[in-house]
C-alpha cells in the first residue's frame, strides 16, 4: 500500500486545472495593429545590424509597449496556469524567414531557444517528412500524438499553415493528472515516482548509451516544486531495448495516467488558428496532437514552428537531475550532431 500523506496535492493551485476551468479569452492577448507594426520594424532593425536570427537576444529585439503583456504571459507560464496564448501574428502576409523572426525574437522573451533534435533545430519546423522518412520523429510525422511532454523547460508553437483536416491541438493539466491520481490510486503515483529508463531514440551523443542509466521520473518533487515529464514511447522503447517486459503495476500505472490526462474531464482542445501562437511551461503541461491530413501541394503542408526554451533567472522552474534524458544538462535539448536525422524505427508491440 501508498502512503498517501507522501505526495503533495495541488488544490488550489492555478495550473491544477481541468478543462471546464479553462478560459481561453482569459489566457490570450490579442495584438493590435501597431503591435504588428513594431514587430515588423523589429525584423528590419535585427536585419540592419546583420543578425542571423539564432544570434537575437531579448535585447536585440525590443518589444515595445507590447513587452509588458508578454512578461505577463510568461509569468502565468511559469507560475499561473501553465499555458498562454498570442494572436493575430502575421498569417501568410509575409515572407516565412520573417514569421521565423519574430517568433524567434518574441521567443527569446519568454527563454533561450535550445536544440530540439540531432539537426540542431533551435527553431523546428513541425510539418510532415513521412513522405521522405517513413521513421522520422513525432514533430515531422502526420500521425496521432498523444498527450506527453518535450524535453525542454518550455515549448512555443506558432501556426503558420493548418492542415486540410486534423491537426487539432490537445493539452492538460500534469498537476490535475497527478491529484487525481492521489485520489484514485496512490500507489501508481508511487511507480510514476519511481520512474523509468528512457531509450534515447538514435539522437543519443557518440559517448552517450541508448538508454538512460538513470530512471527518469514521470513525477518529481525539488524544492517543492512538483515537475511531470512523460513521453510514453520512450519507456516502451527502453524496455524492449534492455530485454525485459513492464511489469503489471507499471502498465497499470502509465494506463491510468493516460485513461485521466486524454479523457474529457482533463483534456483541453484547442484547433489553432494561423497566426496564434502558444506557450507552454513543460513541466506542468501535456499536449499532443490529434492525426491529419495535408493539402495536396507540398507547399501547403500544415506547418508549425516550434522553439524549446530553457528558462534561467530567479524564476526558472526547480528540477531534480534525473529529469534530464539527454546529457545536455539544464534546460534539456538534444545535442547537434552533423549528418545524422532524426528518425527512429519503433520496435516495440504498442500492447507492451
Amino acid at each position: 500500500m501508498s502512503d498517501a500523506a507522501r505526495y503533495r496535492s495541488h488544490a488550489g493551485h492555478p495550473g491544477a486545472w481541468r478543462a471546464r476551468d479553462i478560459d481561453i479569452e482569459a489566457l490570450s492577448f490579442d495584438l493590435a495593429p501597431r503591435h504588428v507594426a513594431a514587430l515588423k520594424d523589429g525584423v528590419r532593425a535585427v536585419r540592419a545590424r546583420g543578425l542571423a536570427m539564432t544570434e537575437i537576444a531579448a535585447g536585440d529585439f525590443p518589444l515595445g509597449e507590447l513587452g509588458e503583456a508578454v512578461a505577463r504571459l510568461r509569468h502565468e507560464m511559469l507560475e499561473g496556469r501553465g499555458i498562454v496564448f498570442i494572436r493575430g501574428f502575421p498569417a501568410g502576409s509575409l515572407p516565412l524567414e520573417d514569421e521565423e523572426t519574430i517568433f524567434w525574437g518574441i521567443g527569446a522573451h519568454f527563454g533561450t531557444a535550445v536544440s530540439q533534435s540531432v539537426l540542431g533545430d533551435r527553431l523546428g519546423r513541425v510539418i510532415d517528412m513521412t513522405d521522405i522518412d517513413p521513421n522520422a520523429r513525432a514533430y515531422r510525422a502526420r500521425r496521432e500524438l498523444t498527450l506527453h511532454t518535450d524535453l525542454s523547460d518550455a515549448i512555443g508553437f506558432w501556426c503558420v499553415r493548418q492542415a486540410k483536416t486534423g491537426g487539432l491541438s490537445q493539452y492538460a493539466s500534469a498537476l490535475a493528472v497527478h491529484d487525481a491520481l492521489l485520489k484514485a490510486n496512490p500507489a501508481h503515483l508511487d511507480v510514476l515516482y519511481r520512474g523509468f529508463p528512457w531509450h534515447r531514440l538514435g539522437e543519443n551523443g557518440p559517448d552517450e548509451a541508448p538508454v538512460t542509466p538513470h530512471r527518469v521520473p514521470i513525477f518529481s518533487d525539488c524544492r517543492g516544486r512538483v515537475s511531470c515529464r512523460y513521453v510514453r514511447t520512450y519507456m516502451r522503447e527502453a524496455a524492449h531495448h534492455l530485454g525485459r517486459k513492464m511489469t503489471e503495476a507499471e502498465i497499470a500505472a502509465l494506463d491510468a495516467f493516460d485513461e485521466i490526462a486524454q479523457g474529457q474531464e482533463h483534456r483541453l482542445d484547442v484547433m489553432l488558428e494561423p497566426g496564434t501562437v502558444v506557450f507552454i511551461n513543460n513541466f506542468m503541461i501535456l499536449h499532443a496532437r490529434t492525426a491529419f491530413e495535408n493539402h495536396e501541394p507540398p507547399g501547403e503542408k500544415r506547418l508549425l514552428l516550434r522553439l524549446w526554451l530553457a528558462i534561467s533567472g530567479p524564476d526558472a522552474p526547480p528540477v531534480v537531475p534525473e529529469i534530464q534524458v539527454y546529457e545536455t544538462g539544464p534546460g534539456g535539448g538534444i545535442r547537434y550532431q552533423p549528418g545524422r536525422t532524426p528518425s527512429f524505427a519503433k520496435r516495440t508491440d504498442p500492447t507492451d
